[in-house]
């Protein structure tokens, strides 16, 4: 019997990185272990599938760049053009694992499965939950309810939606969640038992992968800054003077924003910068309209995107040629 073929992306991080003691979690050398050494982790892969690997790149993601999310957006694109391939797993350290999830999502159609994962512990440390978590990616990708599910996150025995899963914790292996929707699959023994088909429906259809045929080398400049008391609004001025072309506030509560910070949003927006209000609460959505109004302030709201996603969308919008109407579709739509 043919086995499927596998491809292993492996970019880095924590999964991939040794400490000088395997009692030590938190200082390591990022991204020191080859693709090649994490799967001889994994006792049995090699006899499910045949498994071919590549590394455009090994390093922490919080060291990423959008010039890295290009590259790796690249790979995959070409990868899903391959009718020898049942699946791809992305190994990523888990600081942007989400982020890079979302950006994969947006610009790859779904021809094939597309699983990342990651690590909270490094590869040398007792209970390493790397490969573990690497296995479990794997059975997923190849799984058929995975297939035209698009991207997905698998991490701690559950399978994750790009748009919603985040990273909660700085430490423990349970460290992603997701902002109030339900995982698309539990894992037990390594193996998807999916939530019905349904849940892989309700997953987002919105795509940017037909507007950016043609990846730009870097994306065009979004910052983010959070609200906080005594937020000096020059700030927002400074960010115009170099060139910004986007702006995401994580404003307090429902995207509040002071009256100060309201009149350099509208300067900022009077310049050509498009401005998201996002929330710098853990939960819950900005609504168009709520907290303050949209349409009088001029900005658009995010929805149930964090501040980083909202940044990221508009970045790639911006760089797809998006208005502003779109763009808010765009973010209301995950």
């Amino acid at each position: 019997m043919t086995r499927p073929r596998l491809l292993l992306i492996a970019t880095g991080g924590t999964i991939a990185s040794e400490a000088d003691d395997a009692t030590h979690t938190g200082l390591y050398r990022a991204a020191s272990v080859g693709a090649e050494a994490l799967l001889a982790a994994i006792p049995g892969l090699r006899e499910r599938a045949d498994v071919e690997f590549e590394q455009p790149y090994a390093i922490g993601s919080e060291h990423l760049t959008s010039r890295h999310w290009m590259q790796l957006v690249a790979r995959v694109r070409t990868a899903q053009q391959r009718s020898d391939l049942a699946g791809i797993v992305i190994t990523h350290g888990t600081d942007t694992l989400d982020e890079t999830a979302l950006v994969l999502d947006l610009l790859c159609e779904r021809r094939l499965p597309v699983v990342l994962t990651g690590a909270m512990r490094p590869a040398s440390a007792l209970s390493a939950d790397g490969p573990m978590n690497l296995l479990a990616a794997a059975h997923t990708a190849l799984d058929p309810g995975a297939r035209q599910a698009g991207v997905m996150i698998v991490m701690n025995d559950r399978v994750l939606p790009p748009d919603r899963a985040w990273k909660t914790h700085t430490s423990r292996v349970d460290a992603f969640d997701t902002r109030e929707a339900q995982a698309l699959a539990d894992l037990h023994d390594a193996r998807p038992h999916w939530h019905g088909p349904a849940a892989l429906r309700a997953r987002s259809r919105v795509s940017l992968a037909h507007a950016l045929t043609r990846l730009p080398e870097t994306l065009p400049r979004v910052d983010l800054l959070a609200s906080h008391v005594d937020l000096d609004p020059q700030l927002i001025d400074w960010l115009i003077a170099q060139g910004l072309r986007g702006l995401v506030m994580a404003g307090t509560g429902h995207g509040t924003l002071a009256e100060p910070v309201q009149h350099a949003i509208g300067r900022a927006i009077a310049a050509g910068c498009i401005v998201v209000r996002a929330s710098r609460v853990p939960n819950g959505p900005v609504r168009p309209r709520a907290g303050l109004d949209d349409a009088e302030l001029g900005t658009l709201a995010a929805g149930y995107c964090t501040p980083h996603k909202a940044r990221t969308i508009l970045s790639l919008a911006l760089a797809a040629g998006y208005e502003s109407e779109a763009i808010q579709d765009l973010l209301l739509a995950l």
